[in-house]
């Protein structure tokens, strides 16, 4: 299946923070080769450390793992996503180890981060955190990423349902970000694309706040940059309690 992808990206501050500490980028290469190659990237990254730390941390992030991403010329997708958020992380850790000195430890930055490959009919994505890369088909919304927070943990194990998960008190913990060790691990997952299917990047700000049945019925009745608009919208409406960024991509063949 050859694909053709229609996609918008938006950011948005939302109503309860100064500072908007969220990034994104989305990477169509205009030569025909590298785009058969290597793909589309699209990248979300939500900053932790407060006020510029965090917006700091999250656009080194993205511009690190699209630079790392397509220098990978050789590397399958999932290696060379791999490989990219590793890179991203060393930055960030040297970074905060060279300022370490001069900062208390919860003034140092790091960030969550999922990136997505489109290569012809693949998925392909990598993830650190608990920003979220969704399918959405046939109306469903369904997550690909895994979540690395302690409630999402506590949900997989059993010791929480999903609906205390939505209030319990540690429900913004992760205990893996880009930037906190000298290592990090991120998930990979690959998937086989159909015509038709749409796909939604977003932070947190997003998805805590918006039901998955609104967040399908949102990007399946309209196009990409109405997508995208609509579910911010749909996020302030519901209180915007933090930076709200999305990626809208819809395949057609």
């Amino acid at each position: 299946m050859s694909t053709t992808l229609v996609f918008s990206q938006r950011t948005d501050i939302g109503l309860q923070r100064q500072t908007n500490e969220d990034s994104s980028i989305s990477v169509l290469p205009e030569d025909p080769q590298i785009l058969a190659s290597k793909g589309a990237l699209f990248i979300v990254a939500d900053g932790l450390g407060g006020h510029t730390r965090g917006a700091q941390a999250s656009k080194l992030a993205v511009n690190t793992i699209r630079d790392a991403y397509y220098q990978q010329e050789s590397a399958s997708p999932l290696t060379a996503l791999r490989l990219a958020i590793e890179q991203a992380n060393k930055s960030l850790y040297e970074k905060n180890l060279a300022e370490s000195s001069q900062m208390e430890h919860d003034k140092m930055m790091g960030t969550t981060c999922v990136a997505a490959v489109v290569r012809r009919d693949t998925l392909y994505i990598a993830n650190v955190g608990d920003s979220r890369a969704y399918i959405i088909r046939g109306g469903q919304a369904r997550q690909i990423s895994l979540d690395h927070s302690v409630v999402a943990r506590l949900v997989r194990e059993g010791e929480l349902t999903r609906e205390q998960a939505s209030d319990h008190p540690d429900r913004n913990k992760i205990y893996r970000c880009l930037g906190a060790h000298d290592a990090v691990e991120p998930d990979t997952f690959s998937e086989r694309l159909q015509a038709g299917d749409s796909l939604l990047l977003c932070t947190d700000g997003l998805w805590e706040l918006v039901a998955d049945e609104d967040l399908a019925g949102i990007v399946q009745q309209h196009a990409p940059q109405e997508s995208a608009l609509r579910l911010i919208e749909r996020a302030n409406e519901l209180g915007g309690r933090d930076n709200i960024t999305t990626i809208v991509i819809q395949i057609a063949s």
